[in-house]
């Protein structure tokens, strides 16, 4: 008999205790405590020498910074928060991603940040990045440039008749009958 009593009795604190707690907070699952947050170390420019810089993202420290000066105000966030991730962070996890041709979890580690995070802010980095392009890159588009390319590569090595470079990689294109 005592041992139906205390069982009841806890039975009833049980559900006392639940009621005082708001509807979401009711359950068991309530009983889990909340992880720690874990910040990794974020990637920076600083330490890095010139060549490393360039292996690692394919642009030089003056050409990162430049295109940085051109996307921060597109891409700092008007939320100022303790742990927002910096520009400088993004734009240097989206140059690796593209550089190392990875996966948005290898560019996500470099950076110090969670794949997530690097997912939210992809799109956005890709298409500010991209809506640069007209200004920075650009083929030779009439037959004066493309001379002057065609002398300057000629001229480096003796490569004949090549009017543009892809990352330093030959590709054999059939030209037109009219060259």
């Amino acid at each position: 008999m005592e041992v139906l009593f205390i069982q009841h009795a806890r039975r009833h604190r049980a559900q006392e205790q639940q009621q005082q707690l708001p509807p979401y907070q009711q359950g068991p699952q309530r009983q889990r405590r909340r992880q720690e947050r874990i910040f990794r170390t974020r990637i920076t420019l600083q330490g890095l020498r010139e060549r490393d810089i360039i292996q690692r993202y394919r642009l030089n420290w003056q050409a990162i910074q430049q295109l940085l000066s051109h996307i921060v105000p597109q891409l700092t966030p008007s939320l100022q928060t303790p742990h927002i991730i910096p520009p400088e962070t993004k734009l240097l996890a989206v140059l690796h991603m593209l550089a190392s041709g990875s996966f948005q979890t290898t560019g996500a580690l470099v950076a110090g940040i969670s794949q997530p995070s690097f997912s939210a802010f992809l799109p956005k980095d890709l298409d500010v990045i991209i809506s640069l392009t007209p200004c920075h890159i650009s083929f030779p588009n009439t037959q004066q440039k493309q001379q002057e390319t065609k002398q300057g590569f000629y001229q480096i090595n003796g490569f004949p008749h090549v009017i543009g470079a892809i990352d330093c990689t030959h590709v054999r294109i059939v030209p037109p009958e009219h060259l």
